[in-house]
């Protein structure tokens, strides 16, 4: 049987977008003593909290709201994070069952549900995390720590998908582009920035590819200014790092764009 003794600031994520749900599922784990520490609508919304808040376990809704819907949100929360995920879905066709499974939720629960079986499956998901992370061969990840800095670095950051679409910006990201972040969900980078090789003073036709993916097997990318909102240009240096699944798939990458001072110039 499966240990029940657990911390008590024990940290759930909702992403569910029916509002009389989501609040059904956070009055039972307040119930249980379970600490929600957000409830969103939106896959986007659940990456953004999951690296705000590192919640020891998420449950996900599939069909969401967003752009993002449940799936994609947790491929890249397990790989990121190493979150153990739980669906919630009304919809158990082949199709969705497939799809759900390659994201390698910690569990999947059938709507409608009830309490007790919410609490065994949350209980059997944590139990099962805690012995993974205590197993010697398990790490916690350079990208984990990357994504959780990016909140407050006063760099630009972006969680890029394999085709070069956003879908993650930090704060000082919006901040450089002046954009919300939940408008570029799922638009191609090279909508929003424009490089150009400072050597060569010619443009990069395809910042994806020509600068972002080319710094995967470059490393950091030098010699490159980007044109910003106000057609000025600035000095930056561009560092991407692969986002890989359990199988070591690339699913994505995660990009710093940091900009240069002019001691750095």
């Amino acid at each position: 049987m499966f240990e029940t003794r657990r911390s008590p600031l024990t940290e759930i994520l909702i992403v569910e977008d029916d509002d009389i749900i989501a609040s059904l599922i956070e009055r039972f784990l307040i119930q249980r003593d379970y600490v929600v520490c957000a409830k969103v609508a939106t896959g986007e919304d659940a990456l953004y909290k999951a690296a705000e808040h590192l919640p020891d376990l998420v449950l996900m809704d599939i069909n969401l709201a967003g752009k993002i819907d449940g799936i994609t949100a947790t491929k890249f929360i397990t790989s990121i994070f190493h979150i153990p995920v739980i669906f919630l879905s009304g919809q158990d066709d082949e199709t969705t069952l497939e799809r759900a499974t390659l994201a390698e939720p910690a569990s999947f629960i059938i709507k409608p549900f009830n309490a007790k079986d919410l609490y065994s499956n949350i209980e059997i998901a944590l139990h099962n995390d805690r012995i993974l992370k205590k197993s010697k061969d398990y790490k916690g990840g350079k990208i984990r720590r990357i994504a959780r800095a990016a909140l407050s670095e006063l760099d630009a950051y972006f969680i890029l998908d394999k085709r070069g679409r956003i879908v993650f910006i930090n704060p000082y990201g919006e901040h450089l582009l002046n954009v919300h972040r939940n408008d570029i969900i799922l638009k191609p980078i090279g909508k929003y920035l424009t490089f150009y090789d400072t050597r060569q003073n010619t443009v990069f036709t395809d910042t994806f590819q020509d600068v972002i993916r080319e710094s995967l097997v470059l490393g950091v990318r030098q010699h490159i200014a980007v044109k910003m909102s106000d057609n000025s240009f600035r000095h930056v240096v561009i560092q991407s790092t692969s986002i890989r699944d359990s199988e070591n798939e690339t699913i994505g990458m995660i990009v710093r764009m940091h900009m240069k001072t002019k001691s750095e110039i």
